[in-house]
């Protein structure tokens, strides 16, 4: 039986690679261990460590952890080359697992590297090309149009599909009715909410001030207390308005909420992704330390952040970056989109036309 380790940093990670994993079970029998959460557990993977501990955001916070950092890179290398591990299976986190894939090809060249998800070089980092095609054995990429991509710069890479298509596919097609109420998803880690609180707090007073009957729909992500949320909303001022707030934990429930949203306002990544093709119109918001943001802008490339926009070549979601990061703004292009919503406006259905193009383009191959 075929042995293989797992290493995942982050939510969207856990979910590509327990996505990953019951596809390669259904070809092979397969005994897999993991650095991940409960889509892994799910898909049959003995977790050796839950992805939490390396879930860590921002230049300034990965400096104050480099220590623990380093400490554990070297304990994970230590344990998957004791127990002779047929294949290392990398998914997304690149900061992270390109150098664990230094450090085991460095020592044992047979275990075999499988990338998934890997960073995405085409639209910053081309640097670690380098990297992957030296540490890594096989590429599997989340967009077909990657696979040409790598190919013209000598690596070979395979589309087998994209997980949010598979998961979503039950809601892609659905006919649900849009009904009287706005997503909001602040992120999945415990300190971007403790951070930010204050400044989703205010955004959602602004909005219920000019629609009080609305209902703000809140996905908790799976790596957060429930408690935790509702006492930062509490802490921050939210207390008079906690009726109007509809808290999703069900997977299934927060991709039917979702779909029946008239609009989401969330951050950069793969959950932009994910409203797109739930045909969720979208404002994507981003704000972190500027420290971060500067260094970021040094070495990224790109006029926008959202992939809906990255994968379009164009705005289809509005992008509040930074300084431009304002409730206020934010507020407006909330009001612009509701109001085209409701006066049955071009500004809402050509949004909702450019996200029809994206699924067609991205799941056909999956959900049709």
């Amino acid at each position: 039986m075929k042995k293989i380790f797992i290493v995942t940093g982050e939510l969207s990670g856990d979910i590509t690679a327990g996505w990953y994993l019951n596809k390669i079970k259904e070809k092979e029998e397969i005994v897999a261990y993991a650095v991940g959460g409960q889509n892994l557990q799910q898909a049959g993977a003995i977790i050796y460590d839950d992805f939490n501990k390396l879930n860590i955001v921002g230049v300034v916070e990965i400096l104050g952890k480099l220590k623990f950092i380093f400490s554990y890179l070297k304990k994970i290398t230590n344990y998957i080359l004791e127990n002779n591990f047929d294949e290392l299976i990398l998914v997304d986190f690149p900061g992270f697992n390109l150098i664990l894939a230094k450090a085991i090809k460095k020592k044992n060249k047979k275990i075999k590297i499988t990338y998934v998800s890997p960073p995405q070089v085409w639209i910053w980092g081309e640097y670690r090309i380098k990297k992957l095609k030296k540490y890594c054995d096989n590429l599997i990429v989340m967009y077909p149009f990657e696979v040409e991509w790598y190919k013209d710069r000598g690596l070979d890479a395979q589309f087998l599909g994209n997980p949010l298509c598979e998961n979503l596919k039950t809601f892609i097609y659905s006919d649900l009715k849009v009904k009287n109420q706005i997503a909001i998803l602040p992120g999945s880690r415990k300190q971007e909410i403790v951070k930010l609180m204050p400044f989703f707090v205010n955004l959602i007073k602004k909005i219920l001030i000019n629609y009080p009957e609305i209902k703000i729909v809140l996905p908790i992500a799976r790596s957060l207390d429930i408690n935790f949320v509702k006492t930062e909303l509490i802490k921050n001022n939210l207390k008079n308005y906690m009726q109007n707030i509809i808290f999703i934990l069900d997977e299934d429930e927060k991709k039917k909420e979702l779909k029946q949203s008239i609009l989401a306002i969330t951050k950069p990544g793969t959950v932009s992704l994910e409203l797109a093709l739930l045909g969720v119109p979208s404002i994507i918001i981003y704000k972190t330390s500027w420290l971060t943001y500067l260094i970021a802008k040094l070495v990224v490339n790109i006029k926008c952040m959202g992939l809906p926009n990255l994968f379009s070549k164009k705005i289809v979601f509005k992008e509040f970056i930074q300084g431009d990061c304002k409730e206020n703004l934010i507020a407006n292009e909330v009001d612009k989109l509701h109001n085209s919503f409701i006066n049955k406006q071009d500004y809402y259905f050509e949004i909702k036309k450019d996200l029809e193009k994206i699924k067609k383009n991205l799941c056909q191959r999956e959900c049709c």
